[in-house]
């Protein structure tokens, strides 16, 4: 005499032979459907994997659906849990379920995440655009969205999105004086905006790290100083030196006099090299190192970098940046030499 089989190899069994018919009366013009992955009890991936085995089964009728779906949940994890729930819910080869709703409710109970909604909500806050494309960007903001049961019509999501995309593109729609009312005008902007130099960048030929809209948005760090402890000693006497009178060793050549004695001035309003006119005159080789030939940008970029101050302040802000995170660093295209 034949050993029966136990609920749960049965329904397998009986769904891989109405499967197997299946296949064989499918007509030969009729697409068709790839099955739908194994679920292993892992409830981060349950609510992709219902919706594929929906689609799946189709119009199957109750109890040979619920036989198929049940089919594809599989592993370790759930192996023992299958086979409690087939003892529980299957008898007489026939699914104590009324409807297929039924039996997704049941389902609902066990693998659906309780703390899904704030586990979405923390991921969206951090979900930032960086360096991705705007379309990657938004198919996870907003899949994280749905998760967390929010709307985009909400203000709060629109806020959300103005803090985690890509900064410069928000600083550039915020600079044209026409800000979005709502989600889907950010987006559409958003989107353009990086179409447009995504086209640009295949057309000139040009690498990410020159892309001015892929700067990484870096909180702005201020060292501060460490208080320099006060003494309760006595100041040392003072001592006076009398300086001597530095050896002065002055060069002439073409373009002016450079003064050689330390403390002693340089000739600033040199002569050009190429026009032999002054550095305040106008040069008709047309070259920036004449005052007047620079543009008000020029001029502002060599005032800036002359200051002596601002530029201290930039060159500690890059080493600072360096020094705290070496690997963006470099992938933003930056190198420091050895020296």
């Amino acid at each position: 005499m034949a050993a029966h089989l136990d609920p749960t190899t049965q329904a397998y069994v009986d769904a891989a032979i109405e499967g197997l018919f299946s296949r064989l009366q499918t007509p030969p013009n009729q697409p068709k459907v790839k099955e739908p992955d194994v679920f292993d009890g892992n409830k981060a991936r349950y609510d992709a994997w219902k919706q594929q085995v929906q689609l799946y089964v189709g119009s199957m009728a109750k109890d040979r659906a619920i036989t198929t779906m049940l089919s594809f949940i599989r592993g370790e994890r759930v192996e023992r849990w299958r086979q409690a729930f087939s003892k529980k819910h299957h008898h007489g080869g026939a699914w104590s379920f009324a409807t297929t709703d039924a039996f997704w409710t049941e389902l609902d109970k066990i693998f659906v995440d309780p703390n899904l909604a704030k586990t979405a909500q923390a991921r969206l806050e951090r979900c930032v655009m960086g360096n991705r494309t705007a379309n990657e960007f938004f198919q996870e903001f907003e899949e994280l969205v749905d998760l967390a049961e929010f709307k985009t019509t909400d203000m709060h999501v629109v806020d959300i999105l103005q803090r985690n995309a890509r900064e410069s593109i928000v600083n550039t729609i915020y600079a044209s004086g026409n800000e979005p009312t709502d989600y889907e005008v950010w987006k559409t902007r958003i989107s353009n905006i990086d179409t447009l130099w995504c086209k640009s960048t295949i057309i000139r030929g040009t690498t990410s790290a020159s892309n001015p809209f892929l700067t990484a948005r870096r909180p702005q760090i201020v060292s501060q100083p460490a208080p320099i402890p006060r003494s309760t000693a006595p100041p040392p006497p003072a001592v006076v030196v009398t300086p001597h009178a530095p050896t002065r060793h002055d060069r002439h050549d073409g373009t002016g006099v450079t003064y050689g004695g330390r403390g002693q001035p340089m000739d600033l309003d040199r002569a050009c090299i190429k026009c032999g006119k002054k550095k305040s005159e106008v040069g008709p080789c047309q070259s920036p190192w004449h005052i007047p030939n620079r543009s008000p940008q020029q001029q502002k970029i060599r005032r800036a970098w002359e200051d002596e101050t601002a530029r201290e302040e930039f060159l500690e802000d890059i080493r600072l940046y360096a020094a705290e995170d070496p690997e963006d660093f470099a992938a933003q295209g930056f190198e420091f030499g050895s020296t």
